[in-house]
């Protein structure tokens, strides 16, 4: 875990924004066509996989490599709803695929 103290709020904005300009400089076309129902599976450094189902995009110019999407992983094999930045998405999923490896995650089945 990384953890950055800030002297002021204009100082936090800033890195917030070097950092999504860095993060959006990192994403392949194939990334930005993720549309809603679209499936797809996130390594993470833990050991484990994220699995997510993107639910919208967004239209405002600076999260426009953001999707909220439900996920669920070995840490939340019943989901969570949140924003994914789309650099982070390692490879698309049929929607067949996604839908055993939830049921999988959610009966504690080996993956």
């Amino acid at each position: 875990m990384h953890i950055e103290f800030f002297d002021s709020f204009e100082e936090m904005m800033a890195a917030e924004k070097e950092a999504r300009e860095a993060a959006d400089n990192r994403t392949h076309d194939w990334q930005k066509q993720l549309k809603p129902g679209d499936c797809f599976v996130s390594p993470t450094p833990y050991g484990f996989n994220i699995y997510g189902v993107v639910l919208q995009s967004y239209k405002q110019e600076h999260l426009q490599n953001y999707r909220l999407c439900n996920c669920y992983s070995e840490a939340c094999p019943n989901g969570e709803r949140g924003d994914v930045h789309i650099s982070t998405i390692g490879a698309v999923l049929s929607r067949e695929d996604f839908e055993v490896i939830k049921k999988q995650l959610r009966e504690g089945s080996e993956i």
